[in-house]
């Protein structure tokens, strides 16, 4: 029973509290690439009031495309949704998801379609209908050559998106990017020197690579013939190697690019290369285990 002295906590302070919780478990999370999305689903969800959340992301470079379901699906509705969505996505700007249209709005399918209007979209028949989706919000975030959409899905029967929660979501979006980045900069940061020459180099064969890595750690050729047990003229072979490969001159080069090359400006979508390498440093763990 409320009295007088009861202390009643207006919904708006109550969001602004939820808010003000779902930043501070993104920034303690530290998630790197792979695990964003898991931390994201879990966060949004709760925050907007979603069944289920999407993390999608598309490649500029190499036009490939990946997206992430909070839930268990079938593989194949999903491939045959992905294909349906990828054939209507040009209907309209707000499913083709350009960062400069959405700007850094949040922005809902109501906005756009009228209650009778969406069931009548072939996008809506064919991609969101049969899942039993009915209302989408999203937010898109443009961090060098990716696009990032993070969308909010609610199930048919469900009332709009409303406007506090449109809110909500624009508030968090800064947050989202900027975790977004420090994801990238920390799954760099875990990559071993060996690791950044494979990926930025494909063309260095493993010797050479292993040579490279050596190097790297500061070790002279005669260090690198006694742990390779091989001659020093095949060192020295491997390293004039190593230095047109990758285009160092000398040593010191080697080690700086080592270091601190970004390996992703010629390869696959990071999100690929960041999963092989991941695969990687989990063989090592496992070898240095047994």
């Amino acid at each position: 029973m409320l009295t007088e002295n009861t202390a009643i906590t207006p919904k708006s302070k109550l969001a602004d509290t939820e808010l003000a919780d779902e930043i501070v478990a993104l920034y303690e999370a530290e998630p790197d690439l792979l695990t964003l999305p898991r931390v994201l689903f879990t966060g949004i969800g709760r925050l907007i009031d979603a069944e289920v959340v999407t993390y999608s992301e598309f490649h500029h470079s190499s036009g490939e495309f990946r997206s992430i379901v909070s839930i268990e699906d079938d593989p194949a509705r999903r491939a045959s949704a992905m294909a349906a969505f990828a054939r209507h996505m040009n209907s309209h700007a707000f499913w083709r998801g350009d960062p400069a249209f959405f700007g850094e709005r949040a922005l809902r399918e109501s906005d756009f379609f009228s209650e009778k209007e969406f069931p009548t979209l072939p996008i809506a028949q064919e991609v969101f209908l049969p899942a039993n989706a009915r209302r989408v919000m999203s937010i898109v975030m443009q961090h060098d050559d990716y696009v990032l959409t993070i969308s909010g899905h609610r199930i048919v029967g469900r009332p709009p998106f409303s406007d506090a929660e449109r809110d909500r979501l624009e508030a968090l979006r800064p947050h989202l990017l900027r975790s977004y980045r420090q994801a990238r900069e920390r799954t760099l940061a875990a990559l071993t020197p060996a690791d950044r020459l494979r990926i930025a180099f494909p063309e260095l064969t493993p010797r050479q690579l292993e040579v490279a890595s050596w190097i790297a750690r500061g070790k002279s050729n005669e260090d690198i013939a006694a742990i390779l047990d091989v001659g020093i003229d095949t060192i020295k072979a491997h390293v004039k190697a190593v230095h047109a490969k990758i285009g160092a001159n000398g040593r010191l080069a080697i080690a700086v690019m080592a270091h601190t090359i970004p390996p992703f400006a010629r390869m696959p979508p990071l999100w690929r290369i960041g999963e092989d390498v991941w695969a990687g440093s989990a063989r090592r763990e496992r070898s240095r285990s047994t």
